[in-house]
Order: C-alpha cells, then sequence, then structure tokens
C-alpha cells in the first residue's frame, strides 16, 4: 500500500537558514494540508538525493510519481495542493508567465538569506540606495551629460571637459551597474564600480556635489565593504550603526543650520506658502513654528540614537519628511523635484534603520577600531562643524535650504548683454537702465534641475566663464552674499579682472 502514488507524499528540500525558505515552510506545516507533505531542511538531512548546493540554488519537490520539480516549479507544486490556489498556479504556469516566474524566484533565490530575517534591513537600505539614487539621476540627467548653459566646474582647472559619447556611456554604465546591484548577492564591485563612475564625474563639475550625491556615495561605499554574508552578525551591525550616524548626522546638522533669522524669517515663510496662502490666519502660528522647528529637529536627531526616546523621535522625522513633501511637491511648490525621493528616501531609512532596533548610542558615536566608522564620524559630526567657519562646504555640512548658504548674482551691462550667447541671454532679467540681472538659483535649477552649488570658488569660476564672452572687464560684476553663522562677509563684489 505504501507503494501505491496516492499514498505518497509529496517531499520537499529547502534551505533551513534561509528565513524566507523556513517561512514557508512552517506555514505548510501549520496549514490543514499538512499530511499531504514531508519537509526535509537540507542541513538536517544525512543523505539526499539531490546535491546540497543544488537544494541551495532552488528549492526541490518530489511528486507523488518521483517526478522533480525545481525553483518556481516546486512552489506551483506545493500551491497547487491548496484549492483555493489551483487557478492561480495554473494561470502561474502557463508561458510567458512561467518563465518569467522562474527568474523571477531565482533573482529572489539568489538574496533569500537577505530578502528577510535578520540580514534584511541591509538588502533593503541596498535597494532604497540605488532605487533613489538613479530616479534622482535622471531628474538631474543634464546635471551629469547635458545639454547644459550653466557652467562646469572642474576640481582642477587643467581637467578638460567629458566627452559628450564618454560621458553618455559612463551614465548608461550607472543604471546598468545599479540593476545588477539590484539583484547580485554579493554586490561589492558592482557598487564600487558604481560609486567610482559618480566620483569621476564629481571630479569634473563640483556642481554634482550635491547633498544627496554626497550621502548616498558615502552610504554605498559603506556597503560595498560589506562581507554580504547573512551569517556576518559583527559586520551587519557595524554597517547599520555607519548608516545610523550618517542619517542622524545628517539630521542634526541640518537643524543646526537653520539657527539663523534668514531662516526663520525668510526661508521658512516661503516653504510653508502653500499653508498661508490658503489659510492666511495660520501665518503668525506658523512663524512660531519655524522658530521651533530647528531645535525640534536637532533633538529628534538625538532621540533616535537613544532607546527611549527612538519612537517618539522616529515619528517626527517620518512627519517632517511627510511635510517637506507636500510643501515642495506637486500640490504645494512644486519645485526641485530632484530632492523629492532624496526625502522619501530619508523616510525609509529612518524606517530600517531605527524601527524596532537595539542598539545604543555609545554603539553608533564610538568606532571601535573600524577606520571606516572613524571617517564617517569625522565627515558627518566633526566636519560639519567648520561650514560655520567657511572651512568646509555647506552642501557637505546638510545646509540645504538652511537660510545658511552663500548666494551669488551677477550684474551685466546692457554691452555685455548683448556679448552672450542667446543660450545665457534668456536668464537675463532686465531690471533697469544699463542693468541685467543673472539670477544663479534660477539658471541651476530652470538648466540642471538642482541648486547651485553654495561656495563662493564656484560662483567666481561661473564668473569667469561668462567674462570670456564680453569685450570689456568693466561689464561685469559678480555679488557673492555669504550665509553663515560665524565669520561670513556680509556681500563680496568681483569683477572679471578680480575672478
Amino acid at each position: 500500500m505504501s507503494s501505491d502514488p496516492a499514498h505518497k507524499k509529496i517531499t520537499a528540500y529547502y534551505d533551513g537558514k534561509c528565513p524566507m525558505c523556513s517561512a514557508i515552510a512552517d506555514r505548510v506545516r501549520n496549514s490543514d494540508r499538512c499530511d499531504v507533505f514531508d519537509l526535509r531542511d537540507m542541513h538536517e538531512e544525512r543523505s539526499m538525493p539531490f546535491k546540497k548546493a543544488a537544494i541551495e540554488r532552488e528549492m526541490h519537490v518530489v511528486d507523488r510519481e518521483g517526478n522533480v520539480h525545481r525553483g518556481a516549479g516546486a512552489i506551483f507544486k506545493i500551491t497547487e495542493q491548496y484549492p483555493r490556489f489551483q487557478l492561480p498556479t495554473r494561470i502561474a504556469r502557463a508561458q510567458p508567465i512561467g518563465a518569467l516566474a522562474q527568474v523571477i524566484y531565482r533573482l529572489i533565490a539568489a538574496n533569500r538569506r537577505f530578502i528577510a530575517g535578520q540580514a534584511s534591513r541591509i538588502f533593503w537600505l541596498k535597494v532604497t540606495i540605488i532605487t533613489a539614487f538613479c530616479i534622482g539621476l535622471l531628474l538631474s540627467s543634464r546635471l551629469w551629460i547635458g545639454p547644459r548653459t550653466y557652467p562646469t566646474v572642474p576640481l582642477s582647472g587643467f581637467l578638460p571637459a567629458i566627452n559628450s559619447y564618454v560621458a553618455h556611456g559612463l551614465f548608461a554604465a550607472l543604471f546598468a551597474l545599479a540593476a545588477i546591484i539590484l539583484v547580485s548577492p554579493r554586490p561589492q564591485k558592482f557598487v564600487i564600480g558604481f560609486v567610482a563612475i559618480i566620483a569621476l564625474f564629481c571630479v569634473f563639475d563640483q556642481t554634482r556635489w550635491q547633498p544627496w550625491v554626497f550621502q548616498y556615495g558615502f552610504l554605498l561605499t559603506t556597503l560595498a565593504l560589506f562581507s554580504w554574508r547573512s551569517d556576518d552578525a559583527d559586520g551587519q551591525k557595524r554597517i547599520l550603526n555607519i548608516a545610523r550616524l550618517v542619517i542622524a548626522g545628517t539630521y542634526f546638522f541640518s537643524g543646526l543650520q537653520k539657527l539663523n533669522w534668514n531662516f526663520i524669517d525668510y526661508d521658512f515663510p516661503w516653504i510653508v506658502q502653500p499653508i498661508t496662502k490658503a489659510f492666511p490666519f495660520s501665518t503668525s502660528a506658523l512663524h512660531i513654528f519655524g522658530a521651533c522647528a530647528p531645535f525640534v529637529q536637532i533633538a529628534f536627531s538625538v532621540g533616535l540614537l537613544i532607546q527611549k526616546f527612538r519612537n517618539v523621535a522616529l515619528t517626527l522625522a517620518i512627519a517632517m519628511h511627510v511635510f517637506i513633501l507636500a510643501m515642495f511637491g506637486p500640490f504645494g511648490h512644486d519645485w526641485n523635484n530632484v530632492v523629492w525621493p532624496w526625502t522619501t528616501a530619508m523616510a525609509v531609512f529612518d524606517i530600517l534603520l531605527f524601527a524596532g532596533a537595539k542598539f545604543s548610542l555609545r554603539e553608533v558615536m564610538w568606532p571601535q577600531g573600524h577606520n571606516l566608522h572613524r571617517v564617517a564620524l569625522l565627515l558627518f559630526t566633526m566636519l560639519p562643524l567648520l561650514s560655520f567657519i567657511n572651512l568646509w562646504d555647506s552642501y557637505l555640512s546638510a545646509a540645504l535650504y538652511s537660510g545658511n548658504l552663500n548666494e551669488a548674482i551677477i550684474y551685466v551691462s546692457d554691452a555685455g548683454e548683448r556679448s552672450l550667447p542667446k543660450s545665457i541671454n534668456s536668464y537675463l532679467v532686465h531690471t533697469s537702465a544699463n542693468t541685467n540681472v543673472l539670477n544663479l538659483q534660477r539658471w541651476a535649477i530652470e538648466d540642471l534641475n538642482v541648486t547651485p552649488y553654495p561656495e563662493t570658488r564656484l560662483f567666481r569660476s561661473i564668473g569667469r566663464e561668462i567674462c570670456k564672452y564680453l569685450t570689456e572687464p568693466n561689464q561685469l560684476v559678480l555679488v557673492v552674499r555669504e550665509q553663515r553663522m560665524f565669520f561670513s562677509q556680509p556681500e563680496t563684489s568681483y569683477r572679471c579682472s578680480d575672478m
């Protein structure tokens, strides 16, 4: 009777060290069809009809007739034993869905030990960074590959511009590498390639040193130095704590940078205009809220690192990102959409790194001999302090939309305006007799979809590029207004001969 196929069980061989595989096995064991299956963890079997390496790649199921089903076919063999899943299973088996299902299964199987379980925070951190980075690259494609009228500012004046064909090839390579990074269980070398291309682009134009590029680039470097072994508990803990330091440091200095009257009196009122226009009576209350906002942000940046306050801090952090998206999004200002994916990614980072996590403030702030942790501590908690005395760049110090940024305007005479190409003339505004204004903020946003890199050295370099078109050096004046907490120059003028 035992030889009768009707009385045999369906035998499934699976990887018990895979959290997702074990969860599926547990669901089957606890189902009303559990007596149909014989579930065997490959790590507990002394002998099997298949090699362990084969089962590690994909689940194997032997049906009552002795037929072997692998991968997606094995999953289908299990699901079709349940009446409610029989129709969906038949649909999924049909081509071309069946072929696609097998591809999806293999991708999931390759990453199965990271998609769920203790290591899942690392996996989804990778997915979030790469996805948001690629969206940001697409939204600012002219910044990377042109065509553009806003001048490039290479790290050195001796560097030539990147050839257009080379730039397009490198840009395409970023997305090819991103796709591989998303599906590869060992993505280190592909992450290194991605970061290397971004770094090369940034060497040839400092305007590309946007805050989101800097943050994503460092987080990816951190992931590139992880072993990508699901059993590397110490490595996972270290990488997550470095990422927590990066995010908390970003919040802390973003709040600290806003401690200025420019943010309270001008930047914040502009940010909340979608509210005050609809509800004018809210203006006074929102002004008070704007004065408190920097302190709230500083408080929750610290609270995220302390177990007792973590849940409250996490709620405030996510609420802030929802608020920013509402103000800058399509129903608000509809402005600077390249920061939308970054704002969304930050909220996801908050959930991945802090929700339900057990770690101490000391673990995050103390490098414990790890060099990358020391670098993170330097870049995200120490060097940003120098930005307040103009010795470190603002965009590397979480100062975006803080009211604490250098600003520049170029004034061009009528004779100078006639010398400039039409591509630049379109950004000039005639304000009075013999005076034409070139607002670099508007130029960068409209041409590149990013805000200008707010450092005097870049403004002067851009001024030099425009001076090349002029017939007389006195036809242009660059006015730079420094917005720093200490030792800033209220307003400095440069003529072509000064730059």
